[in-house]
């Protein structure tokens, strides 16, 4: 098991020097050896057990996804692997994950993007207390099976925002997504219906269809402005029947309202001249989308657009918001529908804002939204709702939720005749990217959670180790000699988990214990080889089920030792008498024996000699 809240102390003490630590706010760390570069993190009861799991990306490899369970206080473990999602190392996806139940049947969903392939889904196996969402997808939406989703080869399509929402309050939930691409004409906006079932490993005879299709808003019959594709978001923006789908494009933050008239969904009237609108004067866009949240709890959902890309610095570090008004109805938009959040007070850099959630962190009764930034002493910015009309900025009290952590230095070590310095300098920086924040409870402790998903700036993810540069006076040259060593990097999280403190309100200092299967022992059995007997030791870091079972060199099951029995933590011996399942003494030979516990295992040879 790992314990991953480190002070940077840890880090000098190796080094070999030592220097006061600033004070930063305190929170949970994950650093897995399987999570290199995250890109979006989510979290949902995924097996119905009435606890949320957190789901994360990986761009490392070939691209993957991993579900991470409660596994008490203080403790997740890794529970599930998704396959390699591309065929090229470092492919920059997955890039988004939603969870939902596309083909309605209760089963939970785990839903992500492929550069190369389209969008994966793997459900649930709907076991109870399983983890099994396949080895294999059980549905994939691409061309061959969706009309109308095209991606050049595959290799261009990519998507920063996924959502998946009940449209027509029918019951059953679609899928909404923005297809960019680098072929201008492929770009597209795109509603899909499942029809049908699918099962884990298996889509049965479950199809897809395409409810909107639409061109990129420079392009075609629109009459809109706008450019790239980046974001559908659904909401129920007048508060009655169908949900609306704010459309945003990249030229000048365009925005405009599709909606759904009975028969169809269609683009709001030309005539009017407000079809569309324009939230920058020059060119911007909100990178990762944005949310519908309904904070003054009207009935009326707004939809909110962190900026991200901007050339005009007075929309830098600031927040837009898209309401509408009893009785006023989602057919136009125009300034009336706007109003803006502003963060430039604790944003003092107006540093681009990415991730967003909502939730009430504090526990003081007044609603929050929550936004990431990529800058050091305002990571996580919160926005309190303090009541009244939204539209007015003194009803919102912005404010630093979480610093970040600004203690990871690489260092020159300077000895100058004796008089020692030391250079310390920020070093490969990594920020929390998508963010999940939707008032849950992740570790089951009573108390309300955000996570966020740590992304390098650096492509391919943040390094593992620290550079150490030491200079030492060589009085002979006059030149400074000069080494370099390495230190591991204690700070290389993967995602970080933000919850209140009991006793100050703020976040809290504890740290999170993160099992993966690395933390599972199977040693070598002893005596290697034997006769008759031997002994097979373990060694589990928290409580399972598990099964241990002998097998031949040919994969055949010979005998089951422990058959999905519980074990509590801790290390364990069976013995092996040579005999199989029928009680009747084996051969001589190579046997391999397999400790399953979950959807992991390991395996070892062991060999009896008679």
């Amino acid at each position: 098991m790992k314990r991953f809240c480190i002070v940077f102390l840890t880090l000098l003490f190796v080094a070999g020097i030592s220097f006061s630590q600033p004070a930063v706010q305190k929170t949970r760390y994950c650093r897995s050896p399987q999570l290199e570069s995250v890109r979006c993190v989510a979290a949902a009861d995924l097996n119905n057990d009435g606890k949320p799991e957190i789901v994360a990306t990986d761009y490392a490899d070939y691209g993957h996804v991993y579900v991470f369970a409660p596994a008490g206080q203080d403790s997740f473990e890794l529970v599930w692997t998704s396959p390699s999602v591309d065929t090229k190392v470092n492919n920059s996806s997955p890039r988004n994950v939603v969870i939902g139940d596309l083909d309605g049947d209760g089963r939970k969903e785990i839903i992500f993007e492929s550069n190369q392939n389209g969008i994966y889904i793997y459900e649930w196996d709907g076991v109870a207390g399983s983890y099994n969402f396949g080895t294999t997808y059980s549905q994939l939406i691409n061309e061959t099976n969706c009309t109308g989703f095209t991606a050049t080869n595959g290799v261009n399509f990519y998507t920063e925002k996924m959502s998946v929402a009940d449209l027509y309050n029918d019951g059953r939930q679609e899928l909404v997504v923005s297809l960019r691409s680098t072929t201008t004409a492929e770009q597209k906006y795109m509603i899909i219906s499942a029809v049908g079932n699918w099962d884990v490993n298996s889509p049965g005879f479950s199809s897809f269809t395409m409810d909107y299709v639409g061109a990129r808003p420079d392009l075609g019959p629109w009459g809109l402005g706008g450019g790239s594709a980046f974001a559908m978001i659904p909401a129920n923006l007048d508060g009655t029947g169908p949900k609306e789908i704010v459309l945003h494009a990249y030229n000048y933050g365009d925005v405009s309202i599709l909606r759904y008239d009975g028969t169809k969904w269609v683009l709001p009237d030309t005539s009017t001249h407000k079809q569309n609108l324009y939230l920058y004067n020059t060119d911007g866009v909100s990178y990762f989308g944005g949310f519908a949240y309904d904070i003054d709890k009207d009935g009326r959902d707004e939809v909110y657009l962190p900026t991200n890309v901007c050339s005009d610095p007075t929309k830098l570090g600031k927040v837009v918001g898209i309401c509408y008004d009893s009785p006023s109805t989602p057919i136009q938009i125009d300034s009336t529908n706007i109003f803006e959040i502003n963060f430039t007070n604790v944003n003092t850099d107006s540093a681009a804002m990415w991730g967003y959630g909502y939730g009430d962190i504090d526990g003081n009764g007044k609603p929050n939204l929550y936004f990431s930034t990529a800058s050091l002493g305002h990571t996580i910015l919160s926005a309190e709702f303090q009541g009244g009309d939204k539209k007015n900025p003194a009803n919102w009290v912005t404010s630093v939720l979480y610093r970040g952590d600004s203690t990871v230095y690489s260092m020159t070590i300077k000895d100058s005749l004796s008089h020692i310095d030391t250079i310390a300098t920020k070093y490969d920086f990594f920020f929390p990217s998508k963010i999940f924040a939707e008032g849950m409870d992740a570790d089951g402790n009573g108390k309300e959670d955000l996570v966020a998903g740590y992304q390098p700036w650096l492509y391919g993810g943040t390094r593992d180790s620290i550079v150490v540069t030491n200079l030492t006076w060589n009085s002979t040259s006059s030149k400074f000699d000069s080494t370099n060593s390495m230190v591991w990097n204690p700070k290389r999280y993967s995602f970080v988990l933000l919850e209140k403190s009991s006793s100050t309100g703020v976040v809290e200092a504890h740290d999170l214990t993160f099992v993966t299967p690395d933390d599972y022992k199977l040693d070598q059995n002893f005596p290697n080889p034997f006769n008759p007997t031997t002994t097979i030791s373990f060694t589990l870091p928290l409580n399972k089920k598990i099964t241990l079972a002998v097998y031949d060199i040919l994969g055949r099951e010979v005998r089951t030792l422990i058959n999905n029995e519980e074990y509590a933590k801790g290390t364990h011996s069976v013995a092996w008498d040579g005999r199989n399942n029928q009680g009747q003494s084996v051969s001589s030979g190579t046997y391999i024996y397999r400790l399953k516990f979950g959807n992991y295992e390991h395996s070892r040879k062991m060999v009896l000699l008679k």
